[in-house]
């Protein structure tokens, strides 16, 4: 099972809305009567906020040839959800957000008596259970649904000529085929990115030896949010110029998505207009914060109540009419990528883990250009010294500070040196009450590391 599907929900409603919008009002009706319309009772559409649930769906009900065999066609029969997205767009924010909610998140089912996964209300009930259950158990509206197979990712990558994506090391998963031998800024063709997005069995390699990543569906939602952001900025920027880059998009838009019934060509106008003026780098990509349990053998992800507050006050419409200041002092808003410089096994690797533990978005990890870095290092976008602050309060001994303008589609970057002796878990007050442990630099951390060199970052 994929958490693909979810990932093109997202890009293809974003597509689809700010191509079709551009396109011209007659067009988009012309379009819209066109796309499958799925009725689903009790949606919320009051208030100015609007929140649209992503949802996907791994049918291979319509997949044909290559993608049939890859995706296993005939060997796994209807449908599920794994992953799912909110959309949020609310007109007194400078931002729109789009707001993971983790298949493995804990909460009561609507119309049971147990608790259990998330994407079981989906199995369980389709699109009409899950909304319940996300309402009632998060407390937030949903206005609108769109749900999506993932037959049109691929057409769509390579419709807008493949789509950037930098890793800072080699990387592969050799179940869904990813292979990236060469560090630096890769551009993804359709198949390739299906492999990126895609992967379950995601390593890096570091030190010269691969590791797994560690975080699991944390750190899948991590990279698919980052395809996002990416896949957003170059559909607008190819689309809106090129007439027949243009209708392509519209043409795989229009023949996988699905739509709720009571969505209508004014709401998709106006998610156009919202997503046609802002630029791809300042949509803010969140994930409800959860810690892992284990509850009856299973392991699942339980809220983070205190922490996910802020969230759902977003998703209510409640807040200041820009939250950005607020955000920068949680750590699940701080998008890091993490760089081994002294050559210690795997350091990036447990470090990336021990920072996602505390909350941390971790983006990517590898290694950094060097393994000559004896003092650790935290690099920030321009504008981002408070997020670079909140770091360094997680760093073992403090870090080097430094402001890094080639940086994009990350906050900071942790560039681990000799010095480094690991992450702290700190209470609210600054309070240390764990350690980790870095672990011991090999025998020769002057030999060259594998990673990209210092640059601008697609």
């Amino acid at each position: 099972m994929w958490p693909l599907r979810l990932l093109k929900g997202a890009i293809v409603l974003l597509t689809v809305c700010v191509l079709l919008a551009g396109a011209g009002y007659a067009y988009l009706r012309h379009q819209l009567g066109k796309i499958d319309r799925l009725s689903i009772p009790g949606l919320d559409e009051s208030g100015d906020v609007m929140n649209v649930l992503l949802v996907g769906s791994d049918s291979r009900e319509n997949v044909t040839g290559d993608l049939a065999e890859t995706t296993g066609k005939g060997q796994v029969s209807g449908q599920r959800s794994d992953t799912m997205m909110v959309l949020h767009v609310d007109p007194n924010q400078s931002k729109a957000a789009i707001f993971s909610i983790p298949r493995d998140l804990y909460l009561p089912i609507s119309g049971t008596d147990y608790s259990d996964r998330v994407n079981t209300a989906f199995s369980l009930a389709g699109a009409p259970g899950l909304i319940a259950t996300i309402e009632e158990a998060l407390g937030f509206p949903i206005n609108h649904y769109v749900e999506i197979d993932f037959t049109g990712f691929r057409d769509i990558v390579n419709a807008v000529g493949g789509v950037k994506v930098y890793f800072p090391s080699p990387v592969r998963d050799e179940v869904s085929g990813l292979y990236v031998d060469d560090p630096g800024c890769v551009s993804l063709n359709g198949d390739a990115g299906l492999a990126f997005v895609r992967s379950r069995n995601y390593q890096t390699l570091e030190a010269g030896e691969w590791q797994t990543d560690p975080t699991a569906d944390l750190g899948r939602i991590q990279r698919q949010q980052d395809f996002i952001r990416r896949m957003l900025r170059k559909a607008v920027s190819s689309g809106l110029s090129n007439p027949i880059t243009l209708n392509r998009l519209v043409g795989i838009g229009v023949r996988d998505v699905k739509l709720d019934d009571q969505m209508s060509t004014g709401d998709i106008v106006r998610l156009a207009r919202r997503f046609k003026s802002l630029d791809a780098d300042t949509v803010d990509m969140l994930t409800f914060p959860t810690e892992p349990a284990d509850i009856g053998g299973a392991s699942v992800l339980l809220l983070k109540e205190e922490e996910a507050q802020p969230y759902i006050d977003r998703l209510n419409g409640i807040g200041p009419p820009d939250d950005a200041a607020a955000g920068a002092s949680r750590p699940s808003d701080i998008r890091v990528r993490v760089l081994n410089g002294y050559g210690a096994d795997g350091v990036a690797t447990e470090a990336s883990v021990d920072l996602t533990t505390v909350g941390f978005n971790v983006a990517d990890r590898g290694d950094a250009d060097s393994y000559n870095y004896s003092a650790t290092v935290i690099r920030h976008a321009p504008g981002a010294e408070a997020k670079a602050d909140v770091l360094n309060q997680f760093v073992d001994g403090g870090a080097v500070i430094e402001e890094d303008s080639s940086l994009r589609t990350v906050d900071v970057t942790l560039v681990l040196g000799s010095d480094y002796t690991g992450i702290v878990t700190q209470s609210s007050n600054g309070t240390d009450t764990t350690d980790t442990t870095a672990p011991a630099a090999d025998p020769d951390p002057s030999s060259p590391a594998k990673g990209a060199a210092p640059g601008p970052s697609c």
